[in-house]
């Protein structure tokens, strides 16, 4: 099955165009150039530049808010000026930033100057980037696209930070010029090889209702959720497994989780892309609330089984509400993206002032490990809440497919006839073919 599924994601490469091909690459070249910097921005700061700890968690918190909230303005700008010119503006924000910060490595003034134009600059890029991709393809290939575009991004985070590790405390200048570099060449790269594309801005700016889809509705409760209880895992991990166990424990744990995402998802993502929403957050909650449980236990099996079922729940839920993103608001990728970027970065920062106050609970208590128990019912909550809603999403496109069949504005809806086509199997039923032929698509 997995090598049947292999040959197929191979072809669908290959036949994607040069311009998509390219953008996967840089995918993985760009993440494996900002994560040379960006996990040991606290040590720059903090140690080489004597910037105290609470400055520079403020600092580092602003700057992921810019990343995931601000990739609002980004897409409203992408749809104003275009996709590539908005990619091509986000690069040379970002290699200014890192150009900066070459600069910073003697004066705070310079180096926070430096953190939020990186910051800002991915704000400006991501929607545009994401929209170019899947405004290439058919709805039925977004799944496989959108997997191996992920999975991109996540190596490129583990060599990057993998590479710098062992270079960026004692040669930071090395480092920041090669990837100041790095990113002058994928400005110019962008700029050259991608073609400009039709305007993406909808006709009249669009409706209030494309807001509403895309911020009240099921994709962007069940992000928020979804992020909030997956960065109990990203942010405590650490701290609780090296204080019972080798932090060589704590780094396997991490090579896990990047393995079963890197390959799992695109190995499963036409399932992904086929399930019903329910089934999907069933799965991914169920996994959440397992694996979080499991983190309770003492050894290590626990928490590399934790971790699995952790990452089993992550692939699957974010891929699958991007896809529901992107179907809610049909030919607006820009703002499908960035409201899922913004419910995620809510989600991360709730979940960083609730876990902070969770584990000092916990410690309080003398158990650390009472922190997984305390979370756990967490994922258990929220499943009982997100199920409900993404049934609504089944229900809407069922009565948006009737509205749309011949016949079915009023009264009752038309006989299917042996002509009628039938609506396809999982989740995606007839009105998904509605939707494709709305969204606009390329040459892919």
């Amino acid at each position: 099955m997995s090598g049947t599924r292999r040959s197929e994601l191979k072809a669908g490469l290959a036949g994607l165009p040069p311009s998509l091909r390219f953008l996967l690459a840089t995918s993985f070249v760009m993440p494996l150039g900002s994560f040379m910097v960006l996990p040991f921005l606290a040590i720059l700061l903090h140690e080489r530049l004597g910037m105290a700890m609470g400055t520079v968690g403020v600092l580092l918190g602003t700057t992921s808010f810019l990343q995931f909230a601000g990739c609002l303005g980004g897409g409203l700008v992408a749809e104003r000026i275009g996709l590539k010119p908005a990619m091509v503006t986000g690069l040379v924000v970002r290699t200014t930033g890192f150009g900066l910060f070459t600069l910073g490595l003697s004066a705070p003034g310079p180096a926070v100057a430096a953190v939020l134009l990186a910051a800002t600059g991915d704000a400006l890029y991501s929607p545009a980037n994401k929209a170019f991709l899947v405004r290439e393809v058919s709805e039925e290939r977004r799944s496989v696209l959108l997997s191996l575009n992920n999975s991109a991004l996540s190596s490129g985070m583990a060599l990057g930070t993998l590479i710098s590790g062992l270079l960026i405390v004692h040669m930071p200048l090395l480092v920041l010029s090669v990837v100041t570099v790095l990113f002058a060449a994928l400005t110019l790269l962008h700029a050259v090889l991608l073609p400009r594309g039709g305007p993406v801005r909808p006709a009249g700016g669009g409706s209030r209702a494309d807001w509403v889809r895309a911020f009240l509705t099921p994709p962007a409760f069940v992000a928020a959720i979804s992020s909030y209880l997956y960065w109990f895992f990203q942010n405590y991990l650490g701290v609780l497994v090296t204080a019972s166990h080798p932090a060589v424990v704590y780094s396997l744990a991490l090579v896990v989780n990047s393995v079963v995402v890197i390959v799992g998802q695109p190995l499963a993502a036409r399932w992904i892309g086929r399930v019903r929403y329910s089934t999907a957050t069933l799965v991914a909650f169920s996994a959440f609330t397992l694996g979080l449980l499991a983190f309770g236990r003492a050894g290590v099996s626990f928490v590399l089984l934790g971790t699995v079922l952790v990452s089993v729940g992550e692939g699957v839920i974010f891929l699958k509400n991007e896809l529901e993103a992107l179907r809610a608001v049909p030919g607006r990728p820009t703002l499908a993206v960035g409201s899922q970027r913004m419910a995620l970065g809510l989600g991360s920062f709730t979940s960083g002032i609730v876990g902070g106050r969770l584990y000092a609970l916990a410690q309080s208590g003398g158990d650390t490990a009472q922190f997984w128990v305390y979370v756990a019912p967490q994922a258990l909550l929220a499943a009982a809440l997100v199920l409900p809603a993404s049934r609504v999403v089944r229900a809407r496109r069922a009565a948006t497919a009737a509205r749309s069949a011949p016949g079915g504005t009023s009264g009752d809806p038309e006989p299917r006839t042996a002509h009628t086509p039938s609506a396809p199997a999982g989740d995606d039923d007839a009105t998904d073919t509605r939707l494709s032929a709305e969204a606009p698509h390329g040459s892919g």
